[in-house]
């Protein structure tokens, strides 16, 4: 009855004005094990109207299973961190599951479109047929969004393709136009970056991990490593091929459906199957940098030296468009710095880096991870030829996938794949802490955190010291208005990887719940002095019941207005997804 009376008062203010073609019927979505489950007929039938095709699911460990005797070896877990040989089975996730939430999980049947109509197709049949629907990209989504048991999977891996414009001028606008690039949805950064900043010589702002998929990154929001300088991804976006709930092919932009447009612009997954998305570019910096090192305090009086001299020159150094990624807090009184910057050579690197490199002393304050300068043209950062003749020791080249040699991952993302996680928070922490008179008490509450686990604050995923244009662009973005004054965003997981059905991989709930309750410790610490800001949609706790709030604010009915015009029947849904409030926790059955 709340649902009901809510949107007949969105309708009667004319907010609500469901798209053609769409009646909010269905209440249940159907099994394999049900009657109405389409026939083989029906599905041979789909099946001859695409250009691509149509498959039953395959997952990258059952798969290596069966080619080695039922035994997970060493080359095959080595197999199963890798991000890009994941990505080649349509019933793999980078992630695993979620402790008392989800577990990865095949699809009844694959779809896999060559192009909008591909999509259209499927989108329809799903619709028809009222089967439960998924979409799966790169697969990295840390809620299960790209997978659910006896569902409808459309994976955009062979939507592929890069256009890079002089002056793109968006659909039904006028001049003047901007430099862009137009990008299919199942494309990866890995090879955005090496078309637009490695071939082209120009920046496009994208995901840090090469491995993410450009459709879904850029509906999350999307930070990447320079994003003080880039602004996020979705705000970015000035136009977006979509596939909506009734089958049509649209055209989102500021001219035309604006309402959508404003949407995927970080209002998360779930507004249909982005086909094609057109990014701004802007011009590429000389160079970009890099800082590495890990401390150790001897005691609690020189850790809060430590970490109150790091806040103060974080203020006076680190909030403007040249600084990035992040900095870590951890037990035992230790610090580790993982910095990328802009236009500074390694030198100037060091030399703005010495307020606290020389506070170590070998007794006080000892290195504990050595001390790694570099700065590389920028137009190189992601040169893959490059990085393996300069820089061999920051990349993991792809090994094992269909595409094998001519991609790559950071060294050290492998520890975020084929992992079952226990918990994990963010909260967007404001500016106003590194004031003189608060610094203090972020130091106390720094410290007592990292009492509890290890933690990190990451800069590039804060907009505060970011240029006025950057601001102005994702003030126009549904995410929570707290990354506008925030200078970092504070990250906290724990995980356990590679689990897995077999002796010695099997889940250590009791090891994994102590975890995630470090992990809420550490949220609940810096939630004390930041009470409401917002968190991050695409990491942030999978059972936060205020999700809603958390992640997009006071944007929220907006948002959920837009959902019940573009799909009031919830084809699209999926956890901590707008309107997913309205179904089952597995989404096949409206609850409200």
């Amino acid at each position: 009855m709340l649902r009901r009376s809510f949107l007949q008062l969105l309708a009667a203010l004319g907010i609500l004005n469901p798209i053609k073609g769409i009646a909010s019927t269905t209440n249940r979505r159907v099994r394999p094990t049900d009657a109405a489950w389409p026939t083989a007929t029906q599905w041979n039938d789909l099946a001859a109207k695409l250009d691509g095709a149509l498959t039953n699911s395959e997952s990258a460990a059952s798969y290596l299973l069966e080619k080695n005797g039922g035994k997970f070896t060493k080359t095959v877990l080595q197999k199963l961190v890798n991000p890009y040989y994941l990505q080649d089975f349509s019933g793999s996730t980078q992630s695993l599951g979620w402790i008392d939430g989800w577990k990865t999980a095949e699809s009844a049947k694959v779809g896999i479109p060559k192009n909008a109509a591909d999509v259209a197709e499927l989108v329809n049949f799903a619709r028809k047929h009222d089967l439960r629907l998924v979409i799966k990209g790169g697969g990295h989504s840390y809620f299960g969004q790209s997978n659910a048991a006896d569902s409808l999977l459309i994976w955009t891996k062979d939507l592929k393709g890069v256009d890079i414009h002089d002056d793109f001028v968006p659909q039904g606008g006028t001049g003047p136009g901007q430099p862009a690039v137009s990008v299919a949805s199942g494309e990866e950064f890995v090879n955005l970056y090496n078309k637009v900043v490695v071939e082209a010589g120009r920046y496009v702002q994208g995901g840090g991990c090469t491995s993410v998929g450009v459709g879904g990154h850029t509906q999350g929001g999307g930070f990447g490593h320079f994003s003080k300088y880039g602004g996020m991804t979705a705000a970015n976006l000035l136009q977006a091929e979509i596939v909506v709930a009734n089958g049509d092919i649209l055209i989102a932009n500021e001219y035309q459906n604006s309402d959508l447009y404003w949407a995927l612009k970080g209002g998360g997954a779930g507004w249909g199957v982005t086909t094609r998305l057109t990014l701004s570019t802007c011009e590429l910096p000389a160079l970009f940098g890099f800082i590495g090192f890990g401390v150790e305090a001897k005691n609690e009086s020189t850790y809060r030296q430590l970490v109150q001299k790091f806040l103060e020159f974080t203020r006076q150094n680190l909030i403007n468009p040249n600084w990035g990624e992040q900095v870590h807090f951890a037990p035992d009184f230790r610090m580790y710095v993982k910095m990328t910057s802009i236009d500074f050579t390694a030198d100037e690197i060091k030399k703005i880096w010495a307020p606290l490199l020389d506070m170590v002393d070998g007794e006080n304050i000892k290195l504990i991870e050595d001390l790694v300068v570099y700065d590389t043209p920028a137009q190189r950062w992601w040169d893959m030829d490059y990085r393996e003749k300069e820089f061999p020791e920051t990349i993991v080249i792809d090994q094992y996938s269909n595409n094998r040699g001519k991609q790559f991952y950071w060294n050290g993302d492998n520890g975020e794949t084929s992992v079952f996680w226990a918990g994990y928070e963010s909260a967007w922490l404001s500016q106003s802490l590194l004031e003189a008179d608060n610094i203090q008490e972020l130091t106390d509450t720094i410290i007592k955190a990292a009492n509890e686990t290890r933690f990190a604050f990451h800069f590039q995923k804060g907009l505060a010291g970011a240029s006025e244009e950057r601001l102005a662009q994702a003030r126009n973005t549904p995410v929570h208005p707290s990354v506008l004054d925030a200078f970092a965003l504070l990250l906290c997981g724990a995980a356990q990887q590679n689990v897995y059905d077999q002796k010695g991989l099997e889940l250590d709930e009791t090891a994994m719940r102590l975890k995630g309750k470090q992990v809420e410790k550490v949220y609940e610490i810096f939630r004390v002095i930041q009470p409401d800001t917002g968190s991050y949609s695409a990491e942030m706790n999978f059972h936060d019941k205020q999700w809603r709030t958390r992640a997009w604010g006071d944007n929220y009915p907006k948002l959920l207005a837009i959902k019940n015009r573009y799909d009031p029947d919830g084809l699209f849904t999926g956890h901590h997804q707008v309107g997913s409030e309205y179904w089952s926790k597995d989404g096949f059955v409206r609850t409200t």
